[in-house]
């Protein structure tokens, strides 16, 4: 067994199924995603791919227009079996209207022909992100309506069952919310959950991740624009905001929103009117929106990156989640939750954590939160080959730093370097610490897959081989 196969127990990816009637763009679609190494089937229309469903698939494919059932049927019958199978509708330039149908239907996204391969791959990656997402909500909607307490994201440590609590209290409001915290410690999950206990629960649910989308294409993806309004801009297409219509706008890491497009957010705070880039119609939606940083924003706002007026429009409703490290009593039931579902997915025995590798994870800061956790635990299954993880399995890591305000700060001196040299020295340690692995350094870093290898090319890191 190689080294990478014992330090990468990622997640296997989601399996596709595509449908449409043209041959010749079915085995483009199938070429497209087995190259990016998703497992395929392939229909020749929507009838034909309700035979294929099975609890595995992740992805839908669908061609809007095909024979014996088109894709808004086929749609429809998807969405009575299988909830949680997120759909991408794959449409010509004529069908967009009917492709806005499938999405206030609940289709995920949708795509143009001729597709960028580039674009539908990110497309495909970000609904397998949100089946998973969407199966861990179940268990949160329970527990906001006061059932059962979600292993996956809160425990029974006081601080989460504050946090439930206030979770509760907000939903059932209407007014823009704040969501801050660490990386790493579940803000995307918690705004779903909010969404799924609030009287908005049967609208869409939109997002717009601030820190993927190229600065450019920001304001396109949230407000849309007209044909012609940009090079490359073909057709019209609609905004996150058209889409969210009626249901709720996550802005994941607003923070990073570019400074020049705040003014047009703050407009549409205010008023609830926008207009598409290129275009001069004001256009009205209702939506909630819901917004997350782990970032300082006060003090972004004091060193002016920030808007302050903007800051106090999103910051109606705050709502702060603790790091993992402020409640570390719900470290056994996550674990426990995160070791069922891996040992489920890699179908083998139930997996338990010796007492010594418990005290192990007690013992640890967490600094990436639970999705660190979660990356500990996975790693650690890798290894072990029975039934009971000891701590041998588990990533090596020094025991937890208790400084005091007198002690002296640690040996290693950030002072004199610039923002380049600190983040080439964070990105090149973390890659070591992953073993080259560059999607998890970027999980554990905060960033996303895109964002990291951009940064490897322009500061010059130095990758691990081996």
């Amino acid at each position: 067994m190689t080294l990478q196969k014992l330090t990468e127990p990622a997640s296997p990816p989601a399996r596709v199924l595509i449908a449409d009637d043209d041959p010749h763009i079915r085995t483009l679609l199938q070429y497209t995603m087995e190259r990016a190494g998703f497992p395929v089937a392939t229909a020749g229309d929507g009838l034909e791919l309700l035979g294929l469903l099975d609890d595995d698939v992740e992805v839908v494919l669908l061609d809007v227009r095909m024979p014996r059932m088109d894709g808004l049927e086929c749609l429809r019958q998807l969405r009575e079996r299988r909830a949680d199978c997120q759909v991408i509708m794959i449409t010509a330039h004529t069908d967009v209207r009917d492709a806005v149908e499938a999405i206030k239907r609940g289709a995920f996204d949708y795509i143009t022909k001729p597709f960028n391969p580039e674009e539908l791959l990110t497309a495909v990656r970000q609904a397998a992100r949100t089946v998973g997402l969407t199966r861990e909500n179940r268990h949160l909607r329970q527990a906001v309506s006061g059932a059962t307490t979600p292993v996956a994201f809160i425990g029974g440590s006081p601080a989460s069952r504050r946090l439930l609590e206030h979770a509760r209290k907000l939903a059932r409001l209407d007014g823009n919310l704040l969501l801050t915290g660490d990386s790493g410690v579940g803000k995307s999950l918690l705004a779903r959950l909010i969404h799924a206990a609030s009287p908005r629960a049967d609208g869409p649910f939109v997002t717009v991740n601030c820190t993927t989308l190229p600065r450019e294409l920001v304001e396109s993806e949230l407000f849309g624009h007209e044909r012609g309004a940009f090079t490359g801009a073909g057709e019209r297409r609609l905004g996150r905001l058209e889409l969210a219509d009626g249901g709720t706008l996550f802005l994941d890491e607003v923070g990073e929103m570019p400074l020049d497009l705040q003014p047009k957010l703050l407009t549409f705070l205010q008023e609830r009117v926008f207009q598409r880039v290129g275009g001069n119609q004001d256009i009205k939606v209702n939506v909630r929106v819901l917004a997350a940083t782990n970032q300082d924003l006060p003090l972004k706002v004091r060193e002016r990156r920030f808007r302050e007026d903007l800051f106090f429009r999103l910051n109606v409703l705050p709502l702060h989640v603790p790091p993992l490290r402020e409640r570390r009593e719900d470290i056994p039931p996550l674990a426990e939750y995160h070791l069922e579902r891996i040992a489920r997915r890699q179908g083998r025995p139930a997996l338990r954590l010796s007492p010594a590798a418990l005290a192990y994870l007690l013992d640890q800061d967490w600094p990436g939160n639970v999705r660190e956790l979660e990356n500990a635990l996975e790693q650690a299954a890798a290894y072990c080959e029975g039934s009971i993880i000891e701590p041998a399995h588990l990533p090596a890591r020094g025991p937890r730093l208790q400084l005091r305000p007198d002690d002296p700060p640690p040996a290693i001196s950030l002072a004199g370097l610039t923002l380049d040299e600190v983040e080439r020295m964070a990105i090149e340690h973390t890659l070591s610490h992953c073993g080259g692995n560059k999607a998890r350094t970027a999980r554990l870093l905060g960033i996303s897959e895109k964002s990291i290898y951009n940064k490897i090319k322009r500061l010059k890191v130095t990758c691990p081989t081996g």
